[in-house]
């Protein structure tokens, strides 16, 4: 049966006609509106699955890297040793800052070794603040001379503050003269939260609880016998609290 005519219709369908028959060269008219993204849908596809293949070495690598720090304490000395010498070369090479963390978090396993303790050090020095807080918590874990030599000069002029209190924090563990008289210096801060901190790494060095209480410390230091503050009542029920938990 012929189909229903009339102008209107007629007039459509040629107008539509003319336009396939003008623009049958033109690409739109035979593959649709979207010819355009099938040309460039093999670069997108290619960019995604490179991006996919970043994303899962990366966090394959990062995965290692933890898998690794849960087992390297645990490792033969030779293993430790091949181990602390390949994540020595990541660290000179590696451009994420994330894997340049982990491989300080993997190294704070083992830094009782003098070459993991190499192998951190010039890190202190790190780009990015993140790897440098964790340098400056890191090399807190063993009392040695170059960690505390690094840790001084990170207490004094890292860029971050946060990372300047981490390190005061650090020297806590290095009970030497010369690292106490640098805590010594450090109640002379300007910032309060400097103060307090070089406090409590004087409590870690000396055993004396003196709190907050600068002017305390600063006599005990000069030499002078100065009893400790009785605990107070809150004080302690916090000792307490690990008992409860």
């Amino acid at each position: 049966m012929p189909l229903p005519s009339s102008p209107q219709l007629d007039s459509r369908i040629s107008r539509i006609l003319l336009a396939c028959v003008l623009f049958a060269a033109a690409p739109g008219c035979t593959d649709g509106p979207f010819f355009q993204m099938k040309k460039l849908n093999p670069y997108i596809q290619s960019q995604w699955r490179k991006d996919r293949e970043k994303t899962v070495v990366y966090s394959q690598r990062v995965n290692e890297m933890r898998l690794l720090r849960r087992q390297i304490a645990n490792m033969p000395t030779e293993e430790q040793s091949r181990w602390i010498a390949k994540l020595t070369d990541i660290l000179q090479t590696e451009t994420s800052p994330e894997l340049r963390r982990e491989s300080v978090l993997v190294l704070q396993e083992v830094m009782d070794r003098q070459d993991a303790v190499a192998a951190v050090t010039p890190l202190s020095q790190d780009k990015n603040d993140k790897v440098r807080l964790t340098v400056a918590q890191t090399l807190g874990a063993r009392p040695n001379t170059e960690a505390a030599s690094a840790l001084m000069a990170m207490a004094t002029s890292d860029s971050s503050r946060v990372v300047q209190l981490a390190a005061t924090e650090s020297l806590g563990k290095h009970p030497t003269d010369e690292v106490r008289q640098f805590l010594a210096s450090k109640l002379e801060d300007r910032n309060p939260a400097m103060q307090y901190q070089a406090s409590l790494a004087l409590k870690s060095i000396t055993g004396k609880n003196y709190g907050g209480d600068i002017d305390a410390w600063k006599r005990y230091l000069a030499g002078e016998d100065i009893p400790e503050p009785k605990a107070s009542l809150a004080d302690s029920m916090k000792s307490f609290v690990p008992m409860w938990r």
